[in-house]
């Protein structure tokens, strides 16, 4: 990554405007006038024995205050409010609230900082996260989805306060709500809101708002029965008054891991090898998604209602019309900008009671030691404002060699003022956020007390319980923990991909970590004699175990929890609104809405199988614009319509 003055300039601005208002309060803002005239930086290129102190903000009127809504606009883009206040002389004041952005302090214990550190491993927002406070490696990818809307949406829940966003459903609309709670639905996490001035409780997929979140300064009541309502709110479709009990005939193989995975089935043999099960479901959709999901592996033999529908369903698998690709124009993916960045380096050494080096900074964040030491250098010289205002604390730099400063391994601490105890640093909403749904997931895999105590400390400052529904059971689970943590070897069956053969492998557990609610394990997989990747709902049984003695080759696939979103070739499909859950759990999705209100997502695809699964999933609404692509789906699709 290389230094560039003048996104050097602007990250030393943002940071300094930001931790100003930070000082500022309601009764004392700072107008546009006096931020103007005093807030300093060092100017570029910096001589490092003098740097000259210049204004943040200089040249014309308007070219300040272009600058100036610039800078507001990328600090509330990292999920911090910038709040307002008109002054009497018809100026307007500028503050942050001190719980805009952070929430209160969590003095976690030593075991509780382990688990952290453990679940943040797991499932966690990666290296945008919360991953590098706590641990010193490189974050891995992430399993939960980032998004800096949390921030906005934790506080308003914490304050029980309106908020009004964007939203982009079958129209991009905005929305005024009243938050009631936010829960994680098959790696998918959601607001549960009512819309204000009515009593309609609805859900919000944080990753279909489209802008950020503004909590606004009016509060609202809540009685019990609609708080029962928000907590009973899923985004699946709603219970039927009776069960959607459904028959169907396969394998045995596949019967045993149905069994497996739907408590309650029943199974009952039949002629030539084949097992009739019957399961009940709380509505005729998640009877169709189910049998969608499990493809030519099953055949629906009732009710008529359900098979009638799946025929109908099947016959519109990638029909439609598309614009031409040249017509199709995607957003990159966000990425953590320098402002986050540097705050995210700050925090770092806040929290860190002896401080830490540029090694240590370059390794949890990825970067190099020349950027580390350039952003560090520019928070030891760090004075905006004359020392007009103080802050909680300075960084300090200690060098083993001052001659060769350039090179030193430095190291940075923070010191604290005289009005100031070090005490734990606070967290962003949205490190709480995070923190709260990796340790309930993590509880799944690691059900140690620490692991309760540190939610219970997180949800008494967060003020609103955290709801984590998981996609499917995992029998083996514990199994697969247990030969990771004791080095062991497993013999396992197991059910790969769309198949329904089951598979006897020995393998060596190494890495365990949730994407989109499922658990994944990484092992060395002795029957193919290569690491592969392994989902755990999919393993029917361990059969067997021997402790693991031999050396292995090392891992070439470094993110291999998120390498279907990395390999492949792209693929875009043009599709309608309500389809777009199917295809947002994918790593690598890109989104585009289209004139015709449908919306055009691209992803990459590393096996045309799992294309054909998905557009069998998708079902009418969804069409394939890639013409090599052009009729993924349709084969399959037939033939599960000739099993009907």
């Amino acid at each position: 990554m290389s230094i560039r003055v003048g996104v050097e300039e602007s990250r030393e601005r943002l940071v300094a405007l930001t931790l100003l208002l930070q000082r500022a309060t309601h009764q004392r803002p700072l107008t546009q006038e006096a931020i103007v005239a005093e807030l300093l930086i060092d100017e570029y290129p910096v001589d490092k024995k003098a740097p000259r102190r210049v204004r943040a903000y200089r040249g014309s009127e308007t070219a300040v205050r272009q600058k100036f809504e610039r800078d507001k606009a990328k600090v509330r883009e990292l999920g911090i409010q910038i709040e307002t206040t008109a002054l009497g002389d018809g100026t307007v004041g500028y503050w942050i609230d001190p719980d805009g952005a952070n929430g209160p302090a969590i003095d976690f214990d030593a075991a509780e900082r382990r688990v952290v550190g453990l679940a943040l491993h797991l499932y966690g927002f990666g290296p945008s996260g919360a991953f590098s406070l706590f641990n010193e490696g490189p974050a891995p990818e992430g399993g939960l989805e980032f998004s800096n809307y949390y921030n906005p949406i934790l506080r308003s829940l914490r304050l029980g306060r309106v908020l009004v966003f964007d939203y982009q459903s079958s129209a991009n609309k905005t929305r005024t709500v009243e938050p009631l709670a936010v829960g994680v639905f098959d790696g998918a996490a959601y607001l549960v809101a009512r819309v204000r001035g009515s009593d309609e409780v609805k859900g919000y997929r944080i990753t279909r708002m489209t802008s950020m979140p503004l909590v606004l300064g009016e509060a609202f009541n809540v009685d019990d029965a609609t708080r029962e309502l928000a907590a009973s709110w899923r985004p699946q479709y709603a219970r039927t008054p009776r069960p959607v009990d459904t028959v169907v005939v396969t394998t045995a193989n596949y019967a045993r891991l149905l069994t497996q995975q739907y408590p309650g089935s029943l199974a009952a043999e039949r002629k030539g090898g084949l097992v009739e099960v019957g399961l009940s479901f709380d509505n005729l959709r998640e009877a169709m998604r189910f049998a969608l999901n499990a493809g030519p592996r099953v055949r629906v033999t009732s009710p008529k209602l359900l098979k009638n529908e799946l025929a109908s369903w099947l016959r519109g698998v990638n029909r439609g019309v598309v614009a031409p690709l040249d017509e199709l124009r995607f957003e990159p993916h966000a990425t953590n900008d320098a402002l986050g960045q540097a705050l995210q380096l700050l925090h770092a050494v806040h929290l860190a009671e002896g401080g830490l080096r540029i090694s240590e900074l370059s390794r949890r964040f990825t970067l190099s030691a020349d950027v580390v030491r350039h952003v560090m250098d520019r928070m030891v010289s760090f004075e905006p404002f004359h020392g007009r205002y103080g802050f909680p604390a300075h960084v300090i730099k200690e060098c083993d060699d001052w001659e060769d400063e350039a090179n030193d391994d430095s190291l940075y601490r923070a010191e604290f003022g005289p009005s100031y105890e070090r005490t734990t640093p606070s967290l962003t909403w949205r490190d709480l956020f995070e923190l709260n749904i990796a340790l309930r997931e993590a509880s799944r895999v690691f059900d140690v007390p620490a692991m309760h105590s540190a939610i219970e400390k997180i949800e008494a400052v967060v003020g609103t319980r955290v709801r984590v529904e998981s996609a499917a059971p995992e029998a083996s689970l514990a199994d697969v923990r247990a030969a990771i943590e004791g080095h062991e070897r497993i013999k396992i069956h197991y059910v790969p991909g769309y198949s329904d053969e089951l598979q006897e492998r020995t393998i060596e557990p190494r890495e365990l970590r949730v994407l989109n609610g499922r658990a994944y394990v990484r092992a060395y997989c002795l029957t193919r004699e290569a690491w592969r990747t392994f989902r755990v709902d999919r393993i029917s049984g361990v059969v067997a175990k021997s402790p693991a003695d031999a050396m292995r080759p090392e891992d070439p696939t470094v993110n291999w929890l998120t390498e279907v979103g990395e390999g492949g070739v792209d693929v875009v499909v043009v599709l309608e609104p309500g389809l777009r859950w199917i295809f947002e759990p994918l790593p690598s999705a890109q989104w585009q809405p289209l004139r015709d209100g449908r919306h055009a997502v691209r992803f990459r695809v590393a096996e045309r199988a799992f294309l054909d699964h998905l557009m069998v999933q998708a079902g009418p609404g969804a069409v394939v614009a890639s013409p090599d692509f052009a009729d993924a789906g349709r084969e399959l699709a037939r033939q599960m319509l000739q099993a009907l």
